[in-house]
Parts: structure tokens; C-alpha cells; sequence
């Protein structure tokens, strides 16, 4: 009796754990045992697997979040989505799973897409944005979600339209609060090294609509309107730059027939796919009707602002708008984790990458990043400021074991 009792709190304890986290945990044995691994939001293809094929036997789920298990690789043959942690599969499941996909509570978003609406805050133990490092998308922070940032944080700056609460000697978002809506250099000291929770939230934003559907004549340049008839008519949804998944479109799911963009505003429409992967097409001008290999297909949509005069789509190396991706095999290929800037004192921190098995990365204009070979930011270091496909030249290959991401 009294093993059972030791047994449900450890497991009551383990799920507790998990839904403080921002990823599902993976296990290669029935309640919670055996080797364990840590996913993130996005789609994972047999090689992308870090539990590997066929080993899957329980997960613990952080609240909000769902996965969905595909029976082969590629996320084809029979499927399940799971919104709760599984301490054993069922036998028809049980070490059957070739491929998942992770959504969070604000949905799937494709590693590097720019799907989390590029936006975070980056906090920095040091002044002036210096020190150690670390970038928190929107939610609510605890002291031990915070980490090494409890009560150690100095400035910080803002990307995107988001708000800061911080609070003060308090590690579970309560008491003593300030706001802020703009990036602090340097905090005084009535909040440096003060802050032992926080939470980052979105400014409300009032939309501006079209005035003259379908001309784009537009009071703001930063909304799409897709519409489920032909000549802008029918039921319309407007988005602003994002990912949208299936279930974030609503009806507009498999029922779009034109679609109308800001004039800086260009979008990737992904056929017979919910999740903004597999087969897509560029759209970078109004189309009144789609023909019939865009109508009523379309089960996703990115949309994002052109920039400069270039409206073609970010290619694989080009970088990709807020994140840095690095990989596990040259050419972007084999396990990838996507990076936003901070500085990430061993490979597990970085998104639970393998140690010394980074052999290339993506890197968006803009950015820079400093490969270490040693962890805690030791040994010799290497800055990139392009994207890489590989790093035999260099000798940098399968070498490193920390890196600091920053943003210019």
C-alpha cells in the first residue's frame, strides 16, 4: 500500500512538472520510465523524432497543449491527438507512432515561420542588454520558469506589440507589480535584480478593415481578408502577419476562393494541409478567383509583410524572420531545434539539441551567433553571420556545446 501510495504522488509529481513546461515530454517506457524526451510546438517526421520510430509508450502533456500521433512517417495512415498526458498507450498505439505533431496553446507553429507573430521579449542579466540572456514569448512566468533570470534581470527589449508586468519579490506573478510597453536599458533600482516573476500578454489592437473590398484600398496595410466566394463576397476572415492553423480558421478552412492583401502583404497558402507544412503556393497580389487548384483546398495560411522589393519567399539558408535554426546533418537536415535570441549555456538548453552535433544553421538577416566548443560559453568560440550548410572548412563541425544567439 505504501508503494502505491509512493507511486501515484511520483506521478501526480512528474505531471504537476510537465505543465509548467512549454513542451510534452516523450518516453520509450509505460508510466513515465525509461528514456525520456522533450518536444516543442511543430511537425516531426520519423527522423525528426527524438524517441525514435516505433518506441513511443507514454507522454505527460503540459495543460493547453495536444499532440497527434500518425501511424507512418510523413503523418499518414491512422492518427490520434491526445489533449492529456498518456501513462500507458493503448496496445493498438504502443510503440506504433512514425511521426507527431506538438501544438501549444496558441496552436501549431512551424519552427522558424515566424508563426508565434514574431514577437517575444529578450531579458538580459546586465545593462544595457548584456550578460546572460534569455527571449520569453507571451504568458506567465514564475519564479522557476524564469530560471536563471529570477531575480537577476536588468533590461531588456521588446520585439513586437506585447506589454511587461513584472513583479516584484514575488515568484508567483502576485503582489507589488509595474507595467511597461517599451524596452528598459537599464532598470533603477527600485526593480533591478527585483523581479521573481512576470508576464508578458499582447496589446489590444483595434483592426482596421478595407474600405472598398477587394480594391486593396486599405486604412491599414497590415491586414489580409480571405473570402470563402469568388469577387471578395461571402464569409471573410482578416489576419494579420502570422501562421494559422486549420482550427484557426474557423469555416474558412478548405473554403477560400479570393483573398485580398495590404499592399505590403504577401502570403504562403498550404494545400490539403492544416498545419503549414507539405505542398504550398505563394500568393503576392489580390486574387478575385482562385482556380481550381487553390479554391476550397487551402487548410492553412502564413501571411507576413514583404520586405523591401523582394516579395519572394525566404528559401532554406536565407534565414527565417525570428528564429535561428540549427540542425544536426549539413544541408538543414536531421534534428533541428529553432533558437530565439538569448544565450544557452549547454545543447540542452537549446531546445534539448545533442551535444557537439551541430553541423549547420539558418540564420535570418539580422542576426549573429556565437558557437562555443565547450559548455557555460568556454573554450574557443566562432562567430557566424550567414547562414551555413556546413562547417567541414571551418573544422567547427559536430563541435559545439554552447551558443549565444543575438539580434543586431
Amino acid at each position: 500500500m505504501h508503494q502505491k501510495s509512493l507511486f501515484v504522488l511520483l506521478l501526480l509529481t512528474m505531471q504537476l512538472f510537465s505543465v509548467a513546461q512549454n513542451y510534452v515530454t516523450l518516453h520509450d517506457q509505460c508510466n513515465y520510465s525509461g528514456r525520456q524526451y522533450t518536444l516543442e510546438p511543430g511537425n516531426y517526421k520519423a527522423y525528426q523524432m527524438k524517441i525514435g520510430n516505433d518506441k513511443l509508450n507514454s507522454f505527460q502533456i503540459p495543460s493547453g497543449f495536444k499532440i497527434t500521433l500518425y501511424e507512418h512517417d510523413d503523418f499518414k495512415g491512422k492518427s490520434k491527438t491526445f489533449y492529456a498526458s498518456e501513462n500507458c498507450l493503448s496496445t493498438d498505439w504502443r510503440n506504433a507512432a512514425s511521426s507527431i505533431v506538438v501544438e501549444g496553446p496558441y496552436g501549431y507553429q512551424q519552427p522558424g515561420s515566424g508563426g508565434y507573430g514574431n514577437e517575444y521579449i529578450t531579458f538580459f542579466a546586465d545593462c544595457y542588454s548584456k550578460g546572460y540572456s534569455q527571449s520569453l514569448r507571451p504568458g506567465t512566468y514564475t519564479g522557476s520558469q524564469l530560471g536563471a533570470l529570477k531575480y537577476a534581470i536588468s533590461s531588456f527589449v521588446i520585439t513586437g506589440n506585447l506589454r511587461l508586468r513584472v513583479y516584484l519579490n514575488n515568484e508567483n506573478a502576485a503582489g507589488a507589480s509595474a507595467a511597461f510597453e517599451t524596452s528598459q536599458s537599464c532598470f533603477s533600482k527600485t526593480y533591478n535584480d527585483k523581479i521573481g516573476s512576470l508576464v508578458i500578454e499582447y496589446k489590444s489592437t483595434t483592426p482596421t478593415y478595407p474600405t472598398n473590398p477587394g480594391s486593396g484600398n486599405y486604412n491599414s496595410n497590415s491586414y489580409a481578408t480571405l473570402y470563402s466566394d469568388c469577387n471578395y463576397n461571402g464569409n471573410a476572415i482578416r489576419l494579420m502577419p502570422g501562421t494559422y492553423q486549420g482550427n484557426q480558421l474557423g469555416l474558412m478552412r478548405y473554403n477560400i476562393s479570393s483573398i485580398n492583401l495590404g499592399s505590403n502583404l504577401r502570403a504562403r497558402v498550404y494545400l490539403d494541409n492544416e498545419y503549414a507544412s507539405g505542398s504550398s503556393y505563394p500568393i503576392n497580389a489580390d486574387i478575385s478567383c482562385m482556380n481550381s487548384n487553390l479554391r476550397n483546398r487551402i487548410g492553412s495560411v502564413i501571411i507576413e509583410e514583404k520586405w523591401g522589393n523582394n516579395p519572394g519567399y525566404t528559401q532554406p539558408g536565407a534565414g527565417s524572420g525570428d528564429v535561428v535554426i540549427i540542425y544536426t546533418d549539413a544541408n538543414y537536415k536531421g534534428q533541428a531545434a529553432s533558437l530565439l535570441p538569448g544565450t544557452y549555456r549547454t545543447m540542452a538548453e537549446a531546445g534539448g539539441f545533442p551535444n557537439k552535433s551541430l553541423s549547420s544553421l539558418q540564420l535570418p538577416a539580422g542576426f549573429r551567433v556565437v558557437l562555443y566548443e565547450n559548455e557555460n560559453f568556454g573554450g574557443k568560440s566562432y562567430t557566424i553571420t550567414e547562414s551555413k550548410t556546413g562547417f567541414s572548412i571551418s573544422g567547427w563541425n559536430d563541435r559545439t556545446s554552447s551558443i549565444a544567439v543575438y539580434r543586431n
